[in-house]
């Protein structure tokens, strides 16, 4: 008897075993139809993404993208950072302190191929994930000014902010002066000013009279210089069309045959020439393709909200010109390809 006794005890030991080990094989239920299971969570992203000054529009537009990537992509902690398009291309290729950012598609092109700004610097680390939309760089002074061209400005020995040092904004207003044939010295021997700061800094200090013009990049506002202009309109100066055709022939990538649109600001009653280039999103290469894929696909699947919340530029995007923009496919992040493959756009 006492050994029967123990082999019931046995076998009920081996059966509640059985029990606890299945049961710790299922993580949808519970034996008997109980309450789910937790889910295990994801794993955290901590992800910093570079943009623009907080004065320019490429700001607003990251702070939209990365809401957009933390409630799509589980795990995604985005944190927003200043900078500015040559220096983002430079911290992304690091992949330290900036995995993402905003840039532009002429600067990643010199970038990749060791030219321009970069000759002799290659960056090999950086791809692009997407092309957004045009950037018209303007040449401003308030509408009172008595500035009216830029040879005006040279002449009359102007003083200006262009952005920081290796922005684009200053390579564009660098390249559109040497064009005009006023080199370093040459703007000097005028008495030709030029400082560095950022936008908010230089919409501030062109309102109050301190400086008289700035360049800045925008899609077409720049929403410091629509600040600007809401009190104190502001003019752009048109870059000559013999000074847009040298530029063109230097190769540099811009396009000069888009005018900035009328009507952006208070006064502008007409088209203003100018260079554009193309915003980009860039990611370092040694990123997730899994991830870069989600962030790619969450852009363009939430392409509506981007329209409702920042329409002018939301307006201006487009699919298809997300793959085109970046001339060279080559270019392209294999996470972002992918996207580009599975809707077609891409072979």
């Amino acid at each position: 008897m006492k050994n029967n006794k123990s082999i019931m005890i046995i076998v009920i030991l081996f059966t509640a075993l059985a029990l606890v080990v299945s049961g710790c094989g299922k993580s949808s239920t519970v034996a008997g139809g109980g309450e789910p299971t937790k889910p295990t969570k994801p794993t955290t992203t901590m992800h910093s993404h570079i943009s623009g000054p907080t004065a320019s529009g490429w700001y607003p537009m990251s702070v939209l993208f990365s809401d957009i990537w933390m409630d799509d992509i589980p795990g995604m902690n985005i944190t927003v950072v200043e900078g500015g398009a040559i220096g983002n291309i430079k911290e992304v290729n690091k992949g330290k302190d900036a995995q993402s950012g905003f840039a532009f598609a002429s600067d990643l092109s010199d970038a990749i191929n060791g030219k321009g700004v970069f000759a002799g610097n290659k960056q090999e680390n950086v791809l692009a994930m997407t092309a957004l939309y045009p950037t018209w760089w303007q040449f401003a002074v308030l509408d009172k000014s008595p500035i009216k061209s830029l040879e005006d400005f040279v002449k009359k020995g102007g003083y200006a902010i262009p952005g920081n040092p290796g922005d684009a904004s200053e390579l564009a207003t660098r390249r559109v002066l040497e064009a005009m044939g006023y080199g370093e010295a040459e703007l000097k021997k005028n008495g030709v000013k030029i400082a560095y700061g950022g936008y908010a800094d230089a919409a501030n200090q062109l309102k109050d009279g301190i400086i008289d013009m700035v360049t800045q990049g925008g899609s077409p506002s720049v929403p410091g210089l629509a600040e600007v202009d809401a009190s104190n309109p502001i003019r752009l100066l048109p870059i000559p069309l013999d000074v847009l055709k040298k530029i063109d022939e230097k190769g540099y990538g811009y396009t000069t045959n888009v005018p900035h649109p009328k009507g952006t600001y208070k006064k502008q009653t007409e088209a203003v020439p100018t260079i554009v280039t193309m915003s980009i999103n860039v990611v370092n290469k040694n990123m997730d393709e899994e991830t870069v894929y989600q962030m790619t696909k969450a852009i363009w699947e939430n392409f509506d909200r981007i329209k409702k919340e920042q329409p002018a530029r939301g307006a201006m995007m487009d699919k298809g010109i997300g793959y085109t923009g970046i001339t060279d496919p080559t270019h392209f992040h294999p996470g972002a390809l992918r996207y580009y493959k599975e809707v077609g756009l891409a072979k």
